[in-house]
């Protein structure tokens, strides 16, 4: 730490930050455009200029670019004077001299970079009267559009794109006043991060398409702070609405988790919430015929089947928050309540619970993945389940270069990008990669090992063994000198990371992955052990405990257990066809008198139903979900639904729920969030600390609750003028600590962690975000959200080497066995709904071997017709080099294929012409 004198004040300040950073931790404004917290600096748009001199009289006082310069010692900093306005004043005009002025038209406009830093610079008038350059527009595909001609050269884009997450059709192309950034031609982005453009991007140039089918101004939009619902990270997120649809999605900065950045099924993948077909009232089917119920009328109803019933069953969901889950489970009992997942995963994540409560091996945040020089991948697809641990990822592998570390004296700071990258000159990082195919990951891999379940599995219980004794025998030379060279690389290592998960759909590669971190950690390695799973609560689901969907079905053909008891069924917030053969399903259902269905979306399983009960989505709704480290985390409802449409009959689930059980129990109907929450941890013990996810309702400062709406919110009289003349009663929340309402309290200044817009004066866009950052690009002002509740204990794990249940076996007859792959878009059960995701990524792929391909006559991209248990299916095909023989990849969770087809054999295959 050094002193330094910024406008007659002296500060501590950490002498490795540049005096962008510093300035602005310390809350002073200072104009920037291509500086940014992780891409860092490169001073390329020269508008963050302060003066600098090394005397107290300020003699040989020089400009310098703030975001390219280091502190010195005991020197004075001036960031206001007549030079300096004047300076940033003509540099921000000639850098808008093509720019075309097009604010009230702008998607960004109330929310741009650009416009604050025009204000701030003093530039408010132009002088240029000549033609401007114009550019041609690029279509970049269904997420983001594309208009060049407001570019300010700030380089941002490229460099987050290229630089950073790796993508590969993106770049900067022209020179000097002539630059254009884009792609080679038309057509859609590639990476999976794409949607980080909009936010990157100062200017207008990047914009969201999605966010115009349901736009306003962000000052007329009424947010609030959530998690993304889309994989088990629990990436932060702000949700902005108007008129009772879902309008944005943008990130939330959490130090732990996702810091600066989402991938593009966090971004995009959320049309399905305002489907025409969602439900939306109660609905009853009696003899073939439909009616419509109100909530008294239907809740005795369902009292009245519940009392006359020999059996209750109730199917919970990974997708549905803990209250709704844990009460469910209440309602029916612990012996009746099923998790709504097969028994396969619901192994995985108990085994995986039981090695992050074990106190040796450390669990590292989705950020910390980051700090790891080697990084072993077994057995996931992270790209595509949980690819912003993709990105941390490659951070991580491309971190070679180590400032911290030279020899050479060299003068170089960390936020020094282009030094930094020129220095490590493409050396990476050792990535090794133990998979059935290729991977997006693999471009960057040093050691790829590509086979069967089973061989992955001998593969990593072996390479323990071998890092354990170096007497153990390997028969195989081939591979023996791939296992040698992999141990030589992790002892060889600081701080080795093993990541493995669900997506595996191996419980024995979990194990493995365990192995291999605990046999490191015996050799004194800082090893970490990294598990993702594959929804938002699996993890939370998993500590609820409960039965698996296969102990409702026993095989193909004889349908239930004590199916004749079971006469009352209530499935909530899940597809039970995405699990398990229709054929079986159908016959299951049959057999079932009533069928009850909660959920916020038309599925399969609700036309199965003789109840229909809708249920809010997670925009509409609050509660608690556990992301794969542990962590619980509150979502926070944006809005009401009734404020829109009376007729409106959706509630949480665990409303609708709470009040069945309250009936049937003679107690209080009426229950807030936190009284939930509170009955939760005393049901499940293993859930204490789910309550310190965020301050109960009752938190408040200056006796007021906090605005979800800015100040500036317009409109909210006239929204049903139509209707009234009389502006609307705004709803009360008795559930969180947030107002529907620009009434209440906001800004850096008060102390609350959950933050759901950012604005702060002169900084309307994203990028006030500091303003709220006790250290920028590190910490939060207020700390931390979030709690993690599974505690770490001396409990021993248990290594387990099943290879007789892997998902194949040695294949000898020539039969074709299905393993899974994953897709960005198509393994979530609810994006798979939404329309843009049909209309743009409606190709599904079923995967061959090219031995096994060329034997059956099948190319690249043919349709073929797959026979399996009785189902048939058209896909087209995609022809692997690196998948084994006697594989056929297919993605499992997709309409017709249900995961339990995993390990099951093709029975026949048409190629269609």
């Amino acid at each position: 730490m050094i002193n330094i004198n910024i406008e007659g004040q002296y500060y501590k300040v950490n002498k490795q930050d540049n005096l962008l950073k510093i300035c602005l931790s310390l809350g002073f404004n200072v104009p920037y455009f291509c500086w940014h917290p992780i891409l860092g600096s490169i001073g390329a748009c020269r508008q963050c200029a302060i003066k600098q001199s090394n005397n107290l009289q300020q003699k040989n006082k020089f400009i310098i670019m703030s975001c390219m310069s280091a502190p010195i010692n005991n020197s004075y900093i001036t960031i206001n004077d007549d030079d300096l306005i004047n300076f940033r004043k003509k540099n921000i005009e000639l850098l808008m001299l093509n720019h075309p002025h097009d604010c009230p038209i702008c998607d960004e406009g109330g929310n741009c970079h650009l416009q604050d830093m025009t204000v701030m610079a003093g530039h408010n008038n132009r002088r240029y009267d000549f033609s401007k350059r114009e550019y041609k527009n690029q279509y970049l595909g269904p997420f983001i559009s594309h208009t060049m001609n407001r570019c300010i050269t700030c380089y941002r884009c490229v460099r987050f794109y290229k630089n950073y997450a790796d993508g590969k059709d993106f770049n900067v192309f022209g020179s000097k006043n002539n630059i254009y950034f884009g792609r080679y031609s038309d057509g859609r982005l590639q990476n999976p991060f794409s949607g980080n453009l909009i936010e990157i991007c100062p200017t207008g140039v990047f914009t969201d398409k999605i966010y115009n089918i349901n736009y306003s101004r962000k000052w007329d939009l009424q947010y609030s702070p959530s998690i993304c619902q889309n994989c088990s990270l629990g990436c932060n997120i702000f949700i902005g609405e108007r008129y009772g649809k879902l309008s944005s999605i943008q990130n939330r900065f959490h130090e732990k988790i996702n810091h600066y950045f989402l991938c593009d099924k966090g971004y995009f993948g959320y049309d399905y919430t305002y489907l025409k077909n969602n439900p939306i009232k109660i609905i009853l089917f009696k003899n073939k015929k439909k009616f419509f119920y109100n909530y008294d009328k239907i809740i005795k109803n369902i009292i009245h089947l519940i009392l006359n019933s020999k059996n209750i069953i109730g199917i919970g969901s990974s997708r549905a928050s803990i209250e709704s889950n844990v009460i469910l489970k209440k309602l029916v009992g612990k012996k009746n309540f099923y998790l709504g997942i097969l028994r396969n995963e619901k192994k995985q994540i108990n085994y995986i619970i039981d090695i992050i409560q074990n106190m040796d091996i450390y669990f590292p945040t989705l950020s910390e993945i980051e700090n790891y020089d080697t990084i072993l991948i077994v057995g996931e697809d992270l790209s595509n389940t949980n690819p912003r641990a993709a990105l941390a990822v490659r951070q991580a592998i491309k971190k070679y270069f180590n400032i911290t570390k030279t020899n050479n004296n060299l003068d170089i700071s960390y936020w020094e990008t282009d030094a930094i990258l020129n220095m490590r000159n493409k050396k990476l990082n050792p990535l090794l990669i133990v998979s059935h195919k290729e991977t997006l990951l693999d471009d960057i891999s040093l050691f790829n090992y590509y086979a069967s379940t089973l061989d992955q599995s001998i593969f990593c219980f072996t390479l323990a063994d071998y890092i354990k004794n170096d007497n153990t025998i390997i028969n195989d030379k081939n591979l023996k000198k791939k296992i040698i060279k992999i141990k030589k690389i992790l002892l060889n290592s600081k701080k080795p990371l093993i990541i493995s998960g669900t997506g595996s759909n191996s419980l024995s590669l979990i194990s493995a992955s365990y192995s291999i971190a605990k046999e490191l950690y015996k050799k004194n390695q800082d090893v970490g052990l990294f598990y993702t799973l594959n929804e938002v609560n699996s993890m939370g689901i998993s500590l609820i405990k409960g039965k698996s969907l296969n102990s409702l079905f026993i095989n193909q053909k004889s349908i239930i257990h004590n199916n004749s008891n079971i006469d009352t069924i209530l499935i909530m917030e899940n597809d039970l066809y995405i699990y398990e053969n229709k054929n079986i399903l159908n016959n299951f259902f049959k057999k079932i008198p009533n069928i009850i269905v909660l959920d916020h979306i038309l599925t399969r399983t609700m036309k199965k139903a003789n109840i229909i009960l809708p249920v809010t989505n997670f925009m509409e709704n609050s509660g608690t979900v556990i992301n794969n480290e542990c962590r619980a985390q509150r979502f926070f409802q944006v809005y009401d639904p009734t404020f829109y449409n009376k007729k409106n009959d959706r509630k949480p689930s665990w409303k609708w729920i709470y009040k069945i059980y309250a009936k049937l129990n003679n107690l209080n109907e009426s229950i807030t969030l936190d009284e939930i929450i509170k009955k939760c941890e005393k049901y499940i013990p293993r859930l204490n600390g789910i309550s310190l996810a965020a301050p109960p309702a009752t938190y408040k400062v200056y006796n007021r609750k906090f605005a979800r709406t800015p100040i500036r919110y317009s409109g909210r009289t006239s929204m049903f003028s139509h209707i009234n003349v009389h502006e609307p009663q705004q709803p009360k929340d008795k559930d969180t600590i947030f107002s529907f309402s620009m009434e209440g309290n906001y800004g850096s200044n008060i102390n609350y962690k959950h933050i759901p817009f950012l604005w702060a004066p002169g900084w309307n866009s994203s990028q006030a975000l500091h303003k709220f950052q006790k250290e920028i690009g590190v910490s939060s002002k207020y700390g931390i959200t979030g709690f993690k509740i599974c505690q770490k204990n001396k409990y021993k794990v248990h290594i387990k080497r099943i290879y007789h249940v892997c998902n194949n076996i040695n294949n000898n007859h020539n039969q074709l066995i299905i393993i899974a792959h994953q897709n960005l878009f198509q393994n979530n059960s609810v994006i798979q709904k939404s329309n843009l995701i049909k209309k743009y990524f409606n190709n599904y792929y079923i995967i061959f071997n090219k031995n096994d391909a060329k034997q059956l006559g099948i190319l690249n991209n043919d349709l073929v017709q797959i026979y399996c248990l009785k189902n048939k299916f058209i896909l087209k095909t995609h022809i692997s080099n690196f998948l084994n023989k006697g594989l056929v990849s297919l993605p499992l969770g997709v309409k017709n294929i249900p995961l339990s087809f995993l390990g099951k054999i093709i029975e026949k295959i048409k190629v269609l012409k």
